[in-house]
């Protein structure tokens, strides 16, 4: 190569980086205020999730610290010591990136444990164990590599090195794996989904909310292609690719796993400001009471809507459901969050002038969905 080429990837790679990093964060910060605007408790997915957008965030500043050392130019244009820095801060990323991109996956991982049970829930305890695992040594192998481990970014140093070809091996088998994860935990909502008792419609638009994990498997074989560029000599600039597709895949898995979760909100938020902008009609109003119907441990509100021709029931948001992206729609077209299972009767009032008959549409909350 010519080295009198100055060459620089630092804007881009930069620019990338926060841009995703911050439109990540706007999905998260969406989800947290979907979830506690509804008085939804947060769960370990939530707090996972939100950890690892912090490692992100801790990423993004690595790698903005690192341009100013030369990240993105030609290591002939780098200064010498300022060369030796950037190597150990461009290390000291890939184990953060390592546990972020990780904890992304698990997130969405422990969110289908709540909705799975036998031999399903096991499989998914296989995949959350697994990617951990497998992480491990993709994320410390490189600072084991070399005696003493500041040989790893020092060369000059006196010491021994294992050949770098055995970390980026690795790298290949951790991308391949996680893509298989991120496919396998991407398309097990749709066997979820097609027992249950919903529109047909209904169930794409949700099973598409949830295989959002696909995109993070794509990204993840898209890294792992160019992750033969670790091994140049002149990686701060070649290693545009492998560095801009790692944030990429981060940011889609987070991305991936709120998705769903705003989707009912946002869909919930529609309906109510299309009721409230019909409420005053003129025609006469439904009076609204609530009750409680219990299932197991868990109490679940039920809204009865009493008019002069019906009594609908139906089932408003239960903590958890949210996860899978799920609006149940009555009649009327209004959207409800949960999975339900629904039991009709007739149930005749006392006599009374207008010989009203009310139809109490009973609800009963999956069993399994926690």
């Amino acid at each position: 190569m010519d080295k009198t080429d100055d060459g620089d990837n630092g804007p881009v790679i930069l620019g990338v980086t926060w841009f995703l990093c911050a439109f990540s964060g706007v999905f998260l910060a969406l989800r947290l205020y979907a979830k506690l605007s509804r008085h939804s408790r947060l769960w370990w997915d939530d707090y996972i999730i939100a950890l690892a957008w912090v490692l992100l965030l801790v990423e993004s500043a690595i790698t903005q610290a690192g341009r100013g050392l030369g990240l993105g130019k030609h290591i002939w244009n780098v200064e010498l010591e300022d060369a030796f820095v950037l190597t150990r801060n461009i290390y000291i990323g890939a184990t953060v990136s390592c546990f972020a991109a990780t904890l992304s996956k698990i997130s969405f991982g422990i969110t289908l444990l709540r909705l799975t049970q036998g031999p399903t829930k096991a499989f998914v305890w296989f995949c959350i164990i697994g990617l951990f695992i497998v992480m491990l040594p993709s994320a410390f192998l490189s600072w084991l590599s070399c005696r003493p481990t500041a040989k790893l970014y020092i060369p000059y140093l006196e010491g021994n090195c294992w050949p770098a070809q055995v970390t980026r091996d690795y790298g290949y088998f951790n991308a391949a794996f996680c893509t298989l994860v991120d496919f396998a935990l991407a398309l097990l909502p749709w066997k979820l989904l097609w027992g249950l008792q919903l529109q047909v419609k209904e169930k794409i638009g949700v099973g598409i909310a949830m295989s959002m994990g696909l995109l993070a498997g794509v990204c993840a074989i898209i890294k792992g292609v160019h992750l033969q560029d670790v091994t140049n000599v002149d990686f701060f600039y070649t290693g545009k690719d492998v560095t801009i597709w790692t944030v990429v895949e981060i940011a889609t898995a987070i991305i991936g796993a709120c998705i769903p979760v705003l989707r009912v909100f946002f869909k919930n938020t529609i309906t109510s400001l299309y009721d409230r902008y019909h409420r005053t009609d003129g025609r006469s109003t439904a009076t609204a009471t609530t009750n409680f119907a219990s299932h197991g441990s868990s109490s679940v509100p039920l809204e009865i809507v009493q008019s002069q021709k019906s009594m609908r029931t139906s089932i408003s948001s239960v903590p958890g459901t949210e996860e899978l992206g799920m609006v149940i729609t009555d009649d009327s077209g209004r959207g409800h969050g949960g999975i339900l299972q629904t039991n009709t009767v007739t149930v005749m009032h006392a006599p009374n002038p207008q010989g009203r008959i009310a139809e109490w549409r009973g609800a009963e909350v999956l069993s399994n969905y926690r």
